[in-house]
């Protein structure tokens, strides 16, 4: 009972160091605790402990998926459990208990200093996480235990997320070491740790500091529409009136700002691009009050020549004053069981409704939008649609197409006032600093934020409030040691392994003999 207890303990004491408790440093109790399972227990008792603390861990950070697949996916509450266990169990078995096992030949291996390979393990781990399954999962990496400190977060402008997540397990492993070992070098090294922490401090302070706005700017307004998913989901002309009225009325907010462009949330406005209605007629019309640049989401539906729907997209459109299109980009990373099935089966869509019909198609390619005004240096928009915001490798090597600010659109009402919204918006957080940019987050029911290169929030307007928020964004370069330098990175992080793996099978020999 008392290792299942501090099984429990774990997972919970990993869970609450994420967005939106962020209990300092707990982590370090949490993963300390592991260690302690993976160094007292043979492998098939490992396996027990990890799941349970990975399965504790699951149902506190994911709980929100429950929320999201009844209330508006309108499944049944005991079958949307059902599946959420199925998640978390899957989650369970490849962040924990593979992890643990993995870490458990190590420890066999090399005693207690095998415990050093963890960091690189929960690397491995986690950029897996990135492609697999599907389209990738990258959601509550290790590294946003650590990335709520500011001037810690700047190490993600080398590194990555990544960067963090590493330095999570090396201060947790050291930490462990030091009350478990007992010897006076473990001492050294956690004193040691605290000067390099301070040492990151210090530097990504004054890289907070040292940061000014220069260069080229706009002004730019964000609509954030807090519409009830209801009204998006129970589509009839009622309900899309009520959704295009509210936003011709933060239009006509937004206005009085005199901003260069507009930017609204994904799927935002109730008709199809492309396909004409007196909705798109209505909205249109009133536009011609408005005459600002915007961008919007939009539920792309393409036509062929029978007028039959030939493919669905989840685009952001850049529309001129005159409202005409200008361009769109098309989401890559779309959701699957959401916005796709993966696999399709009769008596699945029998169970679940919102499966049926024709799936969402992913965009042919990362295309930055352009906009410009007047003679100024054009704004060389990275698009990120909901959760492509998560993806730290993908949104580099978008950036590295010669973007020059990033923005993220969103509808984050599906997750409801649980911890998901802040969940998301942390991770597109990071990724303004990541990639040395502004990124620009419009939200349905937020939180929808205007976010400098070194993640500093401008503005912001809170969740689940209706409002305008205009600010200024500056354009930069979009290089960032991260972005520019990934291949040598990946060369160092094997290197790096090597040689701990090296020195591990050095000592080992020695002690040996």
């Amino acid at each position: 009972m008392l290792y299942i207890a501090l099984s429990v303990i774990s997972g919970l004491t990993i869970a609450i160091s994420l967005s939106n408790y962020y209990i300092p440093f707990a982590f370090l109790v949490g993963y300390g605790l592991l260690f302690y399972l993976i160094e007292k227990n043979d492998t098939k008792r490992i396996i027990l402990y990890s799941f349970i603390a990975g399965f504790i861990f699951s149902a506190i950070s994911f709980y929100w998926i429950i929320y999201a697949i009844h209330y508006y996916g309108k499944i049944d509450l005991y079958l949307s459990s059902g599946l959420f266990l199925l998640f978390i169990t899957a989650y369970s078995l490849y962040a924990f208990v593979l992890f643990s096992v993995l870490l458990k030949l190590f420890y066999k291996r090399y005693n207690y200093e095998g415990f050093f390979i963890a960091p690189f393990l929960i690397v491995l781990l986690e950029v897996v996480r990135e492609y697999f399954p599907f389209t990738g999962f990258p959601w509550n990496l290790n590294g946003y235990m650590l990335s709520y400190i500011n001037q810690i977060a700047q190490i993600s402008s080398l590194f990555s997320i990544y960067g963090l997540s590493f330095l999570v397990l090396y201060f947790s492993v050291s930490f462990y070491m030091m009350f478990s070992n007992q010897h006076f070098r473990w001492i050294i090294l956690n004193l040691l740790n605290m000067a390099l922490f301070i040492l990151i401090f210090l530097w990504g302070q004054g890289k907070i500091e040292s940061y000014a706005d220069k260069g080229e700017s706009y002004k730019v307004s964000i609509l954030q529409g807090n519409i009830d998913e209801t009204l998006k989901i129970e589509r009839n002309t009622e309900n899309d009136m009520i959704v295009l009225d509210r936003y011709i009325s933060l239009f006509e907010k937004a206005k009085k700002d005199n901003p260069d462009l507009i930017i609204l949330p994904e799927s935002a406005l109730p008709f199809f691009p492309f396909i004409d209605t007196d909705k798109k007629e209505y909205f249109f019309k009133e536009f011609e009050k408005i005459r600002i640049p915007f961008l919007s989401g939009f539920d792309n539906v393409i036509l062929n020549k029978n007028l039959e729907i030939e493919k669905v997209y989840n685009s952001l459109f850049l529309v001129d004053e005159n409202g005409k299109y200008v361009d769109y980009y098309s989401k890559i990373k779309i959701v699957p069981f959401a916005e796709y099935s993966p696999i399709r089966f009769e008596f699945l869509e029998e169970i679940f409704e919102y499966m049926k019909g024709i799936d969402f198609s992913p965009g042919e390619g990362q295309k930055l939008l352009t906009f410009q005004k007047n003679n100024k240096k054009p704004m060389k928009i990275v698009s990120l649609i909901c959760f492509e915001s998560i993806f730290p490798n993908y949104v580099s090597s978008f950036v590295n197409k010669g973007g020059n600010v990033i923005v993220n659109i969103t509808n984050d009402g599906w997750f409801g006032k649980t911890s998901a919204p802040y969940q998301h918006f942390e991770m597109a957080r990071i990724r303004a600093i990541e990639n040395n940019v502004y990124l620009i987050r419009a939200a349905n029911t937020g939180i929808s934020a205007v976010i400098n290169p070194v993640g500093k929030i401008k503005s912001k307007l809170n969740l689940n409030t209706e409002g305008v928020l205009t600010d200024y964004v500056y354009l930069t370069d979009g290089k960032s040691f991260f972005n520019q330098n990934k291949i040598f990175i990946l060369i160092g992080y094997m290197v790096l392994f090597g040689l701990v793996l090296g020195l591990l099978e050095f000592y080992k020999v020695r002690s040996e003999r």
